[in-house]
């Protein structure tokens, strides 16, 4: 790919995230009775009612999206099992029932009911929809109306951007020379992703926001390092259980660090600095950026806490001295009874009883959480170790760092498996009773109006 089209794709991704704020503050907005259409705007045979995304706000605070299904769709749209598979793995439910039979709580089209207040997971499934359903390429390539009770403000798309320059090439690496030299090359790499750049907090950090939660980027002790850290989760009540959550985020998601700190889990990144290398730090951050535009309340209730939002800073970075910088000399520093079980993944071996790991902590669930934290930062450590040897074209030192990685990351494993050894999972019973659920009360029917059949209803007389 040429840096023409790189710049292309980023620049049209762009537009799609500024689309997708717009469009869930304008979600959140709407009063019970109010509708939005997203169409493709384009001039084609497609059915009754045609490709589209709609919302429709009903009771109290509720919102309604809606895709429509085959039977309002041409032959030449029609969704083909893919797009429906996809539909379905982000969260919309199958038409519980076909256009000319009896209204019930459901819909003839693929539907979906959430409080007003998840605008933000709205306008993403519908913007995945519009750009991996539709094909439609850009939000410029959207018909929107508005109708209803006409209380929120018409939803209008963008005048396109005007053409400007391009800003010059960042270069492939920079031997720093002091903190100040590493915060401007910090900003500069910034500014070709995001254009305007906030100013540096009192903390010494730049806070990015990223769908809906703060992103901080700064500088690491004695200029080494350029640290990357998102708190994502705060008031976690059982620390086991996310101890083995995030030692799993950590297997997933190789490149990032993920970190329990009394109640809080964060996800956080530590680059050399010197080398300076400002792809690392842009790839750094969209890893952070998929990761977190992912999240969703269910996330912070599986680690037994909170998902902590933008607003739940008060403005305030978390301290800086509760990530600790780690370094490949740190391991001189380990207890010798975790050297020793990483010591038996030497050389990539993994067979190690569980009932042995379990023992060598002294049957101590405590014992064994402290060591998964030591190893989870081991790991994530030479990971990093790896990247500044391939910065610097180290191709031995590569491959050292990597087989130390494997090893941590195999010894994480073993105390993982010994942790569920010794506290396993709740609801792990051997017969489990599934309990019904209570009926959903009964809900209207999109575009429900007394004296109207529904939009997907009338279209299919």
């Amino acid at each position: 790919m040429t840096d023409t089209e790189s710049r292309f794709d980023r620049d049209v991704d762009r537009s799609w995230s500024e689309f997708r704020a717009r469009l869930a503050d304008h979600v959140a907005s709407m009063c019970d009775g109010d509708g939005l259409l997203l169409e493709p705007l384009v001039e084609e045979e497609s059915g009754p009612a045609g490709p589209c995304v709609q919302f429709y706000a009903w009771g109290a605070g509720q919102v309604r999206c809606e895709v429509p299904s085959n039977a309002h769709l041409g032959g030449d749209r029609r969704l083909r099992p893919a797009d429906e598979a996809l539909l379905a793995e982000l969260g919309w439910r199958e038409p519980s029932r076909g256009p000319e039979d009896p209204e019930d709580g459901g819909s003839p089209a693929y539907w979906m009911d959430r409080p007003a207040a998840w605008a933000d997971q709205l306008a993403a499934v519908a913007v995945t929809a519009l750009r991996r359903v539709w094909g439609v390429p850009h939000p410029l390539f959207l018909r929107t109306e508005t109708f209803g009770a006409g209380r929120a403000a018409a939803f209008d798309l963008p005048a396109p951007a005007e053409e400007t320059p391009p800003p010059a090439a960042l270069p492939l690496a920079v031997e720093t020379a002091g903190e100040e030299h590493v915060r401007e090359l910090i900003e500069s790499t910034l500014r070709e992703r995001i254009g305007d750049v906030p100013l540096w907090d009192e903390d010494g950090d730049l806070a990015l926001r990223v769908a809906g939660l703060l992103v901080f980027v700064g500088v690491g002790p004695h200029e080494r390092t350029v640290d990357v850290f998102a708190p994502i989760v705060h008031n976690i009540t059982g620390r086991t259980r996310a101890a083995e959550v995030v030692a799993d985020l950590n297997r997933r998601w190789p490149h990032l660090k993920f970190v329990l700190v009394e109640d809080r889990v964060a996800v956080a990144a530590h680059l050399p600095a010197s080398p300076f290398v400002p792809a690392h730090l842009l790839t750094t951050l969209d890893h952070v950026a998929q990761f977190l535009e992912g999240l969703d309340e269910a996330f912070g209730t599986r680690l037994g806490g909170e998902l902590l939002h933008e607003t739940d800073h008060d403005g305030v970075p978390p301290p800086p001295d509760e990530l600790p910088p780690w370094t490949t000399d740190s391991e001189e520093d380990l207890p010798p009874t975790l050297l020793a079980l990483r010591d038996l993944h030497l050389d990539g071996r993994a067979e190690v009883e569980t009932r042995t790991v379990a023992r060598m902590a002294g049957d101590e669930p405590d014992q064994l959480l402290r060591f998964l934290r030591m190893s989870v930062d081991a790991q994530v450590c030479w990971q990093a170790e790896a990247m500044g040897r391939a910065a610097a074209g180290d191709g031995a030192g590569i491959a050292r760092a990597e087989a130390k990685a494997q090893e941590w990351e195999l010894t994480c494993r073993s105390l993982t498996a010994a942790m569920r050894l010794l506290v396993p999972p709740a609801g792990t019973a051997t017969t489990r009773v599934r309990r019904p659920r209570p009926s959903p009360p009964e809900q209207i029917e999109l575009f429900e109006n007394p004296d109207e059949p529904t939009l997907f209803d009338e279209l299919s007389d």
